[in-house]
């Protein structure tokens, strides 16, 4: 087969992997990323972490098939090196030892100096976490336009949303043609380091290896799947003229700190308008991580029980990266077998 035909028969072999997995239906239900993690486990094809060094991860296919995923970096990247290995699982593939360059920029330059297996593998990987119709999904929700697009913070928040790269995300949309190829050059100018620093404004992380979610309205039923020193910025219209204010309680129940909490008055004209309440929260260093459901409610604070006028609610997992060793998912399997 040409090139061409390769990946088109990978983008096809992804796409029964996501029909077979109902991933449509998962994603609309509030999920918002494919779990390629599940996806092996479902195979049966153990995935092993460990802090490898020069290498992303691996697929081995003698005596059986298995996945090696490095801890030494972040969850979006460690999902993307899973996806790839995967593709190598399902296109037949044999043994493969994937360096960052195959997983970076093999992305944006597929010619002759990559294996033809390692694109075939990409493009698998691109088209089951970031397919087209989940990426429409997200910009429907948000109410984000194709022109948005050309925004980094808006491609930053979206790539998040689907659990990809801010690099694996602007090639997707290059690659579906709903940005240019000046576009893809000026968002390759920003860094994730400089758009999270343009979200975070006044507050200084103790590192930047997190991310920054912006949470809205329209993040009702969310699930928020991130690392362990990731940032929220939960930024809701709040009534506060008629007395309705955003409980925010449930945010140390599980596990976060509040770090600031502001209104903003957005119509400086208007005397008790709408504000907009702002609040910035991250993990607690005395746990382990971050897990669980939030409802969060807008209510009248003496009349708590019989004043609800709004909620959102969300699933928050912010445990990654993985760790060492066999995935969590897999080894609840195992020790639910033995």
């Amino acid at each position: 087969m040409t090139r061409r035909e390769d990946i088109l028969n990978a983008i096809a072999e992804a796409d029964r992997l996501h029909e077979t997995h109902n991933s449509q239906a998962r994603t609309a239900d509030g999920q918002g990323r494919i779990d390629v993690f599940e996806m092996l486990v479902e195979k049966d094809i153990p995935i092993l972490f460990r802090p490898l060094k020069n290498l992303l991860g691996a697929f081995v296919d003698v005596p059986a098939q298995g996945v090696m995923i490095t801890t030494q970096r972040p969850l979006p990247v460690q999902r993307f090196t899973a996806a790839h290995e995967l593709g190598h699982a399902a296109l037949g593939h044999e043994a493969s030892y994937d360096e960052e360059e195959v997983l970076t920029r093999a992305l944006f330059y597929g010619d002759d100096r990559f294996d033809s297996r390692e694109i075939q593998a990409n493009a698998f990987a691109m088209e089951l976490l970031t397919p087209r119709w989940l990426i429409a999904q997200h910009m429907r929700r948000q109410g984000w336009q194709p022109s948005d697009t050309k925004d980094p913070k808006v491609v930053y928040q979206l790539s998040l949303r689907m659990g990809s790269s801010y690099t694996a995300t602007v090639f997707a949309l290059k690659s579906y043609k709903i940005i240019s190829e000046s576009a893809v050059m000026d968002l390759q100018q920003f860094s994730p380091k400089q758009i999270k620093q343009q979200l975070i404004k006044e507050i200084e992380p103790k590192n930047w290896y997190g991310d920054i979610w912006m949470i809205t309205e329209k993040d009702q039923g969310l699930y928020v799947e991130g690392s362990r020193s990731d940032f929220l910025i939960i930024d809701l219209q709040e009534h506060a003229a008629s007395g309705y204010l955003w409980q925010f309680d449930q945010l140390a129940d599980a596990g976060l700190v509040i770090r600031s909490d502001q209104s903003v008055n957005l119509h400086d004209d208007e005397i008790g308008g709408v504000v907009q309440r702002i609040v910035t929260a991250e993990s607690d260093e005395s746990v382990k991580g971050v897990k669980g459901h939030l409802n969060l409610r807008e209510v009248r604070p003496w009349n708590p029980e019989e004043s609800l006028l709004n909620s959102v609610d969300l699933d928050i997992d912010l445990l990654g990266p993985v760790r060492q060793g066999l995935h969590p998912k897999q080894l609840k399997l195992y020790l639910g077998a033995a």
